[in-house]
């Protein structure tokens, strides 16, 4: 599995292909890690914030105004203004997910950013986020 040195190049790199097996990993932090542990009751300090290529291109595709809010993932990771834990039911599978909802309020407005948890592999993956 190919580690890109940047966000930037990662973003950039996804936008021109067409596989969809590399990942970009964003550490989180100590501090991060305790402020959801606290708000959410969820220890997540071994998980690895996961963004796929494929979903970058799926903002590209589906919502090409939020395609720079891409960039800004490290910084609402590890610090946001809000977090919640959210739980919804997988249109498919029926089975419930637990997601955990992140909120960070910049100059131009407020986003939400919601992350799916992974159990099995201790991974939170990107999955949306929107203005508010």
């Amino acid at each position: 599995m190919e580690q890109y040195l940047t966000l930037e190049l990662f973003i950039e790199n996804a936008l021109c292909s067409v596989s969809i097996d590399k990942i970009y990993t964003i550490d989180i932090t100590k501090e991060a890690c305790e402020a959801i542990k606290k708000h959410t009751n969820l220890n997540i300090c071994k998980y690895k914030f996961i963004i796929e290529e494929g979903y970058i291109r799926h903002v590209k595709n589906r919502h090409p105004e939020d395609l720079h809010l891409l960039y800004k993932v490290p910084v609402i990771l590890n610090s946001f203004t809000h977090v919640e834990k959210s739980i919804t039911q997988d249109k498919q599978t029926k089975q419930n997910e637990v997601s955990l909802v992140f909120k960070k309020t910049f100059e131009d407005g407020t986003i939400k950013m919601v992350a799916l948890r992974i159990i099995r592999g201790n991974i939170l993956s990107l999955k949306t986020f929107y203005r508010t």
